[in-house]
């Protein structure tokens, strides 16, 4: 059952792909940027809702915990990926784009060229050199990982935050944050040097700097984590609905960043409810808080003399506090929900 329920996604996430493949070229050939903005919308819409009306409407759907992340990552990062190739380019550089480089560019890369320019440099450039050590980045990712969960009894990743003394609590935290890291580091290079080494693609890297060197919030979300979803969350938030809504409400830059940060709170709030038919409400917590926070650090002008060792070190230790603090706001809910939990009904 596992498998036929992946099959049917698989097959339904092909077909709205292909569909707004299809209404990308009918788009560029009528020279219609409403065609597309259209089937843009529906295919978002579609992305997102397809895992959602098989689980409310198939009693016997089941996926175990590791597809079902799979499945509604996929749905998230295509519908950001619809929705920002449509209102966040103009439509002159839109109508010009190869469909090759839009599929691949929808599939895996985290940032499209922002101009022609940077297009044509893109399809005449060598990347499998790049792309060789990207794979084995990934591959030495996984085995870290491998090591990591062969040396931790997985009862103790998943026994309740309340067992646990303070002390072990938090280190719990920390470790969950290295696995978390490790997993998606090693999943997205492994996958993106692929790419790379096939179409010959510069990939940018996820995590472009090691996250947990961060010396401010503003820093660790905007140029070290998972630059995948940041890039466009970054476009939706601070071009595509500001396009879309600045006639009628125009929207400051912190109303962007808060819009970037709760639009986070909704995407991990979902994938959440797929996964365990749970909605928290504490990423929404977490995320908006994190929110106030970088708007804190941006007025008081955190971390103070960045340039320098102590003002380095300082702001290190301002952003871990910060994290460990109110990082059992996101792993809370996945550890009492059971990570090791096999099936989702």
């Amino acid at each position: 059952m596992v498998e036929n329920n992946f099959v049917i996604f698989g097959l339904s996430y092909t077909f709205v792909f292909i569909t707004f493949i299809v209404g990308l070229w009918l788009s560029q050939y009528f020279n219609s940027p409403r065609l597309f903005h259209f089937i843009a919308i529906v295919s978002s819409i579609s992305m997102v809702f397809i895992p959602v009306s098989l689980k409310l409407q198939s009693p016997s759907f089941t996926l175990n915990t590791q597809l079902a992340f799979v499945v509604s990552g996929l749905s998230i990062m295509f519908s950001l990926k619809f929705f920002e190739l449509a209102f966040s380019y103009k439509w002159k550089y839109t109508r010009q784009m190869p469909l090759k480089l839009a599929a691949l560019y929808i599939i895996s890369l985290p940032r499209m060229p922002e101009s022609e320019e940077k297009l044509s440099e893109l399809s005449r450039q060598n990347a499998r050199r790049e792309g060789i050590f990207s794979t084995l980045r990934g591959i030495r990712q996984f085995i870290v990982l491998g090591t990591l969960f062969y040396l931790i009894p997985l009862e103790w990743l998943t026994v309740t935050s309340s067992s646990f003394s303070p002390i072990f609590r938090f280190s719990r935290y920390g470790l969950c944050s290295i696995i978390l890291y490790l997993s998606i580091d090693s999943i997205t290079s492994f996958g993106f040097g692929i790419y790379s080494v096939i179409f010959n693609l510069h990939m940018r890297s996820v995590f472009p700097a090691f996250p947990f060197a961060s010396t401010s919030l503003r820093e660790f979300w905007s140029y070290r984590w998972n630059m995948l979803i940041q890039s466009s969350l970054h476009l939706i938030s601070f071009v595509a609905i500001p396009t879309l809504i600045d006639p009628i409400i125009p929207m400051n830059q912190t109303t962007k960043a808060f819009f970037a940060f709760t639009l986070s709170g909704v995407v991990h709030e979902y994938m959440l409810w797929f996964v365990y038919g749970i909605w928290s409400g504490t990423y929404m917590i977490f995320f908006l808080l994190h929110a106030l926070l970088v708007l804190l650090e941006i007025t008081i002008k955190l971390p103070i003399k960045p340039n320098t060792l102590k003002g380095k070190i300082m702001g290190w230790m301002w952003t871990i506090g910060v994290m460990f603090i109110t990082l059992p706001l996101f792993f809370d809910p996945i550890i009492e929900a059971g990570i090791g939990a096999p099936d989702i009904k």
